[in-house]
This record gives C-alpha cells, sequence and structure tokens, in this order.
C-alpha cells in the first residue's frame, strides 16, 4: 500500500489538496486535515485496496 500526504498552511488549504491527489490519483483519504504542533496541517491518503474477490472467483473458474 503506498501512502500519501499533503501539507499545508490552512485547514482548508490542506482539505482541497486531498481532494485533487484523490481525484487525480484514484486515492481513499484515510486522515481528514489535522493540525501539527508547528501549526501546519497534514492530511493523508492511500491507495485502495484491490478487489480480490472477483479475481478468486475468476482464478477458481479457470481451474
Amino acid at each position: 500500500m503506498t501512502r500519501y500526504a499533503v501539507l499545508a498552511e490552512s485547514a482548508s488549504e490542506c482539505a482541497t489538496g486531498l481532494a485533487r491527489l484523490c481525484e487525480a490519483l484514484g486515492l481513499e483519504p484515510t486522515t481528514a486535515p489535522v493540525r501539527l504542533t508547528d501549526g501546519r496541517w497534514l492530511a493523508r491518503a492511500v491507495t485502495p485496496a484491490p478487489d480480490v474477490r472477483g479475481t478468486l472467483a475468476a482464478a477458481a473458474a479457470a481451474q
């Protein structure tokens, strides 16, 4: 699983960056913007887990 982070100066800038990142790369947000001790904001996203149910059913049918 690959993790991505957005670091910004405000909560709204962080949320906008997270939304753009998720839309552009097809990611799933995991952490909404949180304020760090230095006053900046951080949000995180990950690559979605593959849906293996269809893959497993196809593999079983092929045997």
